[in-house]
């Protein structure tokens, strides 16, 4: 199943394909090598993974000026996809996503901070259902796919959807959500190395 794997969440590109060193270079997403994804808890010991389809982003890298590093993407939400069309459609609705009166989600960077050479976090905001709430997001540099010239990333971060006011179904579907991108690296290195499966509950004998 592909992975879309956030929001969220976005933007998350961060740094794809340019150099850390250097002049400034804005680089738009390209979908045929990016991947914006999620996942999340479903019926207590399953995990569910969607993506969307649709988004359009960009990011700037500036190794002369880092502050000057930033990313943008926008996800429209009618584009979800969890490989069931039943299921699809009660996402896109009003319970959850309601993308007709909500079409986008959309994430803007305040800040890309680096922690070593190949890792760092982005820092920003997240709106969706026309709130805005503040997000970070981990990253990782990769090898690009095929070993090319290009650096790959894959960009990770956890929202509760509850504080963006999405309540419905909170017990069968699970409240935190984990967001995933990737770029330019193969699909098999993008996944949650983290994920842990939900502990199954104990009942009182």
């Amino acid at each position: 199943m592909k992975h879309l794997n956030v929001l969220f969440i976005a933007a998350l590109i961060v740094f794809g394909g340019a150099q850390i060193s250097g002049a400034a270079e804005k680089i738009s997403l390209n979908k045929n090598q990016t991947s914006v994804g999620f996942h999340v808890s479903y019926l207590i010991f399953a995990r569910l993974n969607g993506h969307f389809d649709n988004f359009e982003g960009s990011f700037v890298i500036d190794g002369q000026a880092p502050e000057n590093n930033r990313a943008d993407i926008t996800i429209q939400t009618a584009s979800v996809d969890t490989d069931n069309k039943s299921r699809d459609a009660n996402i896109r609705g009003p319970a959850l996503f309601n993308a007709e009166r909500y079409p986008t989600m959309v994430f803007h960077s305040r800040k890309i901070e680096m922690k070593t050479d190949n890792t760092g976090r982005v820092i920003g905001d997240l709106t969706l259902l026309g709130i805005t709430k503040p997000v970070t997001l981990d990253f990782v540099k990769q090898a690009g796919v095929d070993h090319n010239l290009a650096d790959g990333f894959k960009v990770t971060g956890k929202i509760k959807r509850s504080d963006f006011g999405m309540n419905a179904y909170i017990k069968p579907i699970g409240n935190t959500v984990m967001l995933l991108v990737c770029y330019n690296i193969a699909q098999s290195q993008c996944d949650d190395d983290d994920y842990q499966a939900p502990e199954m509950p104990r009942y009182n004998q």
